[in-house]
């Protein structure tokens, strides 16, 4: 028998140790690597979509809270809806109302309906405009210090002018002024919750995208800011569909170029809606009645139907 020299017996036996290994050739990896991008690419709308729902859920409740609070003053005050916001004098002292934590000035209706819910706006509610909180911010400017005035789908829209839920001012609360000298002389307000023929079928609240509404491109949130054309701004006043550009109402209805606010559709292309009878829902612009141009404007000529006290079609005149 012939032997096997040492050196060809540790040949075989490297050889045969190299033959048990496998590793993975370039092709095989690329396919792994493209099964694990398509699955995330399948999974990750679904995680998204989860996730903007479960905000749309959240600022339901945060509605459903202020609902009761908005029933509950007109139930205090003689079934009269709540004001949209005090009007502003002169004087910057007059109409400071009493709300969770103290006297504030010219508080918006969110501050007013929490307050009957006893759910404090302010950590530090301040009764001058020219007066400053804790955190710096002026008295007509403050930042609103509880989640439930906030929608969670833009958390950061904190401040009171600038918020993210808006009021049917035109229909159930404007507190603006005829004449500026008579203090009194609001353009619709006190209005009596039973003049509403459907309260069920009239917006109270909804997401609100501000002045932003009437422009093309919008600017993104500033806390503060006073531009037309960013989101959120003068966001407290709701504009319904149809509004009167000539004699009619609207947030910057005195301002070069004049701008209206609209409902915002922030909740997967609709927007969290609160109805007068306390319930509610999601909705499109257009199946609350908003008309849009072909650059995605608002314009001045949707259908006020769900807006009205009667369930009719037509802007509010003074």
């Amino acid at each position: 028998m012939l032997e096997q020299k040492p050196s060809e017996l540790a040949g075989k036996s490297r050889f045969a140790a190299g033959a048990k290994q496998h590793g993975f050739t370039l092709v095989e990896l690329l396919v792994v690597v493209s099964i694990i991008a398509l699955l995330i690419a399948i999974i990750m709308p679904s995680l998204r979509n989860a996730r903007l729902q479960g905000k749309g859920t959240v600022c339901y409740g945060n509605l459903h809270v202020l609902g009761q609070g908005l029933t509950m003053y007109a139930l205090d005050n003689n079934d009269a809806m709540l004001p949209c916001r005090m009007p502003k004098l002169s004087d910057n002292i007059n109409w400071r109302v009493h709300i969770a934590g103290g006297l504030k000035y010219r508080p918006t209706f969110l501050a007013m309906m929490g307050s009957y819910v006893g759910v404090p706006a302010f950590e530090d509610p301040q009764p001058i405009k020219n007066s400053t909180d804790r955190y710096g911010e002026a008295g007509d400017r403050q930042d609103y210090s509880n989640d439930v005035y906030l929608c969670p789908a833009v958390a950061h829209w904190t401040d009171e002018r600038n918020g993210a839920y808006g009021y049917n001012y035109h229909f159930l609360g404007n507190a603006r002024l005829i004449d500026d000298n008579d203090p009194t002389s609001f353009k619709n307000w006190p209005v009596s919750l039973t003049t509403i023929r459907s309260p069920a079928d009239c917006v109270a609240v909804g997401d609100s995208m501000g002045t932003a509404a009437s422009f093309a491109t919008r600017k993104e949130y500033v806390n503060n800011g006073r531009n037309a054309d960013q989101l959120g701004n003068e966001g407290f006043n709701l504009d319904p569909p149809l509004v009167d550009a000539t004699n009619g109402e609207m947030a910057n209805f005195d301002k070069s170029p004049q701008s209206r606010t609209a409902v915002h559709t922030r909740h997967l292309g609709r927007g969290s809606i609160l109805w007068l009878d306390g319930h509610c829902s999601r909705e499109t612009l257009e199946a609350l009645g908003y008309a849009k141009n072909e650059e995605g404007i608002v314009t001045f000529d949707g259908s006020n139907r769900f807006f009205t006290p009667d369930g009719r079609s037509y802007p509010w005149l003074q």
